[in-house]
């Protein structure tokens, strides 16, 4: 899908002296997602096709889309995700051409129970991590996972998303006027995301703690029942304002003090590189890709287990008591912001990909 921080990449590359771009999306959004109104540049089309449900997720099929992708002859293509019969597809075109192409993928999603899930996700894991000229991995999680399925001789590169900072890094921070710690939490408002872990964390804190203030930034189906588990008395401090477009974020994000990220699952979680920019702490779960790559634990940022509530309340606990730590966090994220630009990205990309051209074809094992 055209996502905000995937746009931003795009362009940065369509920029770039030794690339020629062209990008064929799956879809224009998810039923789960809403980024505003998108406008496509040339570059870039969304595909015809659909998607159907199948054990939990939706398979994608996009009729015709492994015959566009040759009949543009490119010298080298790129495939993200592997779940769809489009994408598979398109991998199987690839090879049978023996057109050099990478893999790329998030952190591998939540565990499945089952043994018909396991099975079938390694079937269609296999030509991703078998068959592509290198897999390009986002976040070093990923590239670990990605590194123990994959073949010796295919080469696995860390990189990790990224998205235009500088809207956030040049909105002016917004003291807080009654000196308490303002948490923030943006994105979907869904039982993967944690929005209902944080809210039932953040109770105690709120307590105990008159000026700590929690807002959701964001929409899904869990609003209503998350606004209905508020205690009256703290409404004015738990605030619920909706989906926000992304022009509208950098000014949410400099009157919070602490992201909170708290995901069961997250392959990266992009506002994370958004609250580094925003100068804001950043607490996250485990289990968010980003984590490994752009939280440092006690300098910018604090960690908890996936899923615990009370490890998660003892850091925001900590946080909600010492707000000049907080800011000292805050300070430390922009720093750590900097090293992760689109522009950054497109230079390890370029790499990435000369070094597939220049490479001798890899025999695919089957």
């Amino acid at each position: 899908m055209p996502s905000p921080y995937m746009r931003d990449l795009f362009d940065a590359m369509v920029n770039h002296a030794g690339m020629d771009l062209r990008v064929h999306y799956l879809e224009m959004a998810a039923p789960d997602t809403y980024w505003g109104d998108v406008l496509l540049p040339e570059y870039a089309d969304v595909l015809t096709g659909g998607w159907f449900w199948f054990l939990d997720g939706r398979i994608h099929y996009n009729p015709g889309a492994a015959r566009r992708v040759l009949a543009e002859r490119p010298d080298v293509a790129v495939v993200a995700g592997y779940s769809g019969l489009t994408n598979q597809l398109v991998m199987r075109a690839l090879r049978r051409r023996r057109i050099p192409w990478v893999f790329y993928g998030e952190l591998p999603g939540m565990n499945r129970h089952g043994l018909v899930r396991r099975a079938l996700r390694r079937i269609a894991q296999k030509p991703a991590v078998r068959w592509p000229s290198a897999i390009a991995a986002i976040g070093s999680k990923a590239a670990a996972s990605y590194r123990a399925l994959a073949p010796d001789d295919c080469p696995v590169y860390n990189i990790p998303y990224c998205c235009d900072m500088q809207p956030f890094i040049e909105m002016p921070r917004r003291a807080n006027p009654n000196g308490g710690v303002r948490f923030l939490y943006c994105g979907q408002l869904i039982e993967r995301k944690g929005a209902d872990l944080l809210l039932d964390s953040f109770l105690p804190v709120a307590r105990e703690n008159l000026h700590a203030t929690l807002t959701f930034v964001g929409e899904g189906p869990l609003r209503q029942a998350l606004q209905q588990r508020v205690p009256h008395e703290l409404v004015s401090r738990i605030c619920f304002t909706g989906f926000q477009p992304v022009a509208e974020l950098p000014r949410w994000f400099a009157k919070a003090d602490v992201l909170v990220l708290p995901s069961r699952h997250d392959g990266w979680g992009v506002v994370v590189n958004q609250g580094l920019a925003g100068g804001m702490a950043v607490v996250c779960s485990d289990a968010v890709g980003a984590a490994a790559d752009l939280v440092k634990p006690y300098v910018n940022g604090l960690i908890f287990p996936s899923g615990d509530g009370q490890s998660l309340r003892q850091l925001l606990f900590a946080l909600a008591g010492r707000p000049n730590r907080a800011e000292e966090m805050g300070q430390r994220s922009r720093e750590i912001a900097l090293g992760h630009t689109p522009r950054q990205a497109v230079e390890r990309w370029n790499e990435v990909l000369s070094a597939v051209l220049s490479a001798r074809p890899r025999r695919h094992p089957e």
